[in-house]
């Protein structure tokens, strides 16, 4: 009994300690700050994330003034909208996306899994877009998947319009250097600065973006219970944004 009631406080202690690391902040805590809501990987909570329904839904929607979305390569080169570089999370799928052709995808994907183009028609115009290059750790490809995404903006007269994105810092400073005329921004989930937020971090990690040459910081919501050394501490021309594991998606004005 005894061994039972200790692993018993353990596992409450455990989950306790899990909920607090990973507690995140409504954007309501910013109190009369402004803010911009967007949509992330489309309207991710009445639809799959990433699926035309979502990218469609978050058009006509008027509550989302952009749209997030991520893209990445198949094995054939084709350029899908999906954020994970496996199917396991959303379809327990143990296939990588960048090993399989977009045929091959499709055929074993359970839902849509829809080409870059398909989605940007359906967005066209309409609204400000973020799109996220999604690095499968070459760097050759994501730059070619760069310069493709660019190019394809200005035929569509939208490169005003778009911001870019990536977890890979590579990346963003690819974008700055290549495109300074175009927005680019560092997507971080749960750092060190997180739990560890002193002034020194603060400015080392703005240091960083700064180096990289992002115009904005991404972060998980879990940063906003730091938010107010974020904000005071803050380079000028960097924005921050904050995002949230379902369709919630805020750059702060």
């Amino acid at each position: 009994m005894k061994k039972r009631l200790k692993l018993s406080y353990i596992v409450g202690l455990l989950i306790l300690l899990i909920a607090s690391v990973t507690y995140a902040p409504g954007i309501e805590t910013l109190g009369d700050t402004p803010y911009t809501f967007g949509a992330h990987r489309g309207s991710s909570i009445n639809h799959i994330e990433n699926t035309t329904a979502a990218i469609q839904e978050a058009v006509d929607n008027e509550q989302y003034k952009f749209i997030e979305f991520d893209i990445q390569y198949t094995k054939d080169k084709q350029i899908v909208v999906f954020h994970d570089l496996t199917l396991n999370r959303l379809q327990d799928i143990d296939r990588e996306i960048s090993e399989l052709t977009y045929q091959e995808l499709t055929d074993i994907s359970e839902f849509e899994i829809p080409l870059y183009q398909d989605v940007m028609d359906i967005i066209g115009a309409s609204k400000e877009i973020n799109i996220e290059i999604k690095s499968q750790g070459n760097l050759k490809d994501d730059i070619e998947l760069t310069d493709y995404v660019i190019q394809d903006v200005e035929e569509r007269g939208i490169k005003d319009s778009i911001i870019m994105s990536s977890i890979s810092a590579d990346v963003v400073q690819y974008i700055s250097k290549a495109y300074p005329e175009v927005p680019v921004g560092k997507i971080y989930w749960i750092i060190p600065l997180t739990y560890f937020p002193t002034q020194d971090m603060v400015q080392d990690f703005y240091a960083n973006i700064e180096e990289m040459g992002a115009d904005y910081v991404m972060m998980h919501g879990t940063n906003l219970r730091i938010y107010d050394k974020l904000a005071h501490l803050k380079p000028e021309g960097v924005e921050l944004c904050f995002w949230y594991f379902d369709d919630r998606m805020f750059i702060v004005n």
